[in-house]
């Protein structure tokens, strides 16, 4: 049914950009990219960039390929299935560890203007647990769900540090992000480190459910576009039309919150639409780099080390292209002009 319905809205679009002229000729059509994504807020600018038909302006013919996962992504993209993937800066290191050299070129989602940028990440509890609100150390004996080595981990990690509370007095379960709200409604776990849309469906959709903590600046969390070192080599025109689209999109969302939350229900299973509205709140869509990105990276992979996850530190300025943002910024500053300055 929801692949139906995408297909629906590839059609009508395609459509539409024939009416207003926006689609090439026949035979000369865009290229046909895929991108491996993740399904949660975060990636906003992918679901509208393609509904808008925003991409297909831009010269690239993005599909858009929905798992549930970093690591399902990098899957993805190593069995050839995507030319690009979403990563995180722990994404980025992982990888170079392992011998598979990612470079990232525009940021999806983030906050160049800061070093910590986490509110869209949110421990909620269940009613009954006894867990109290900005009380973090309550967690101390209880269940907690995440995505094992994604973002709720690295925030919740980052949050007990920060409050010296021991990791290993907490039982980390492993929920896979379609699950929040059913594991958290079910009492499977006793609270919940996730990102947007689920810190507020579970809000909405579990009765007597509550923040503990929300955000605080423990975590400075961007998100890129990346891909393989030899394809941006080979292809730096399509990197720059990518850029281009991904930076009108994140535009469109900037000046069309409701709409464009209205578009994430059609993307994310079991998101209701005045939860896209609210989460959607808590999000900044910026596809600019800066020093607070690359410092912000690092602190992320610190983890990692201190966890013993990765053996080498990468240096993201050598991972990160910054180059074809400043490019677009340059050529076309009305989708940046009402972005605040970067210092």
């Amino acid at each position: 049914m929801r692949a139906a319905r995408r297909a629906g809205i590839g059609l009508a679009v395609g459509a539409f950009l024939m009416f207003v002229g926006l689609a090439p000729a026949v035979g000369q059509g865009p290229r046909q990219f895929t991108l491996a994504t993740v399904n949660n807020m975060n990636h906003l600018p992918e679901f509208v960039g393609v509904e808008k038909g925003i991409f297909v302006k831009h010269g690239i013919d993005l599909k858009i390929k929905v798992l549930n996962s970093g690591a399902e992504t990098m899957r993805a993209f190593q069995a050839g299935d995507a030319q690009f993937l979403t990563v995180s800066p722990t994404t980025l290191a992982a990888a170079y560890n392992a011998g598979i050299r990612l470079v990232a070129f525009v940021v999806i989602m983030g906050d160049p203007t800061r070093l910590y940028y986490d509110d869209m990440l949110a421990i909620t509890a269940r009613p009954g647990g006894g867990i109290r609100r900005l009380h973090p150390e309550d967690l101390v004996g209880k269940r907690v769900g995440m995505v094992l080595a994604g973002t709720g981990e690295a925030y919740l990690r980052a949050v007990l540090d920060r409050q010296k509370i021991p990791a290993d007095r907490i039982t980390f379960v492993n929920v896979p992000a379609p699950n929040h709200v059913s594991a958290m409604r079910s009492g499977g776990v006793d609270a919940e480190a996730t990102w947007e849309p689920y810190g507020t469906m579970i809000l909405q959709q579990v009765p007597g459910a509550y923040v503990v903590l929300r955000g605080g600046g423990y975590l400075g969390y961007n998100l890129y576009v990346a891909t393989s070192d030899d394809f941006r080599k080979k292809n730096p025109e399509v990197l720059q039309q990518l850029v281009d689209g991904v930076a009108e999109s994140e535009w469109y969302i900037r000046h069309h919150p409701a709409e464009a939350a209205q578009i994430a229900t059609r993307w994310i299973e079991g998101l209701d639409e005045p939860s896209a509205r609210k989460a959607v709140t808590y999000m900044n869509f910026d596809p600019r780099f800066s020093r607070n990105t690359l410092r912000a990276a690092d602190l992320e992979q610190q983890h990692l080390l201190a966890l013993g996850r990765i053996k080498q530190a990468v240096d993201f300025s050598q991972e990160i292209d910054m180059a074809l943002v400043a490019k677009t910024e340059r050529e076309t500053p009305q989708f940046f002009d009402d972005l605040k300055p970067v210092r």
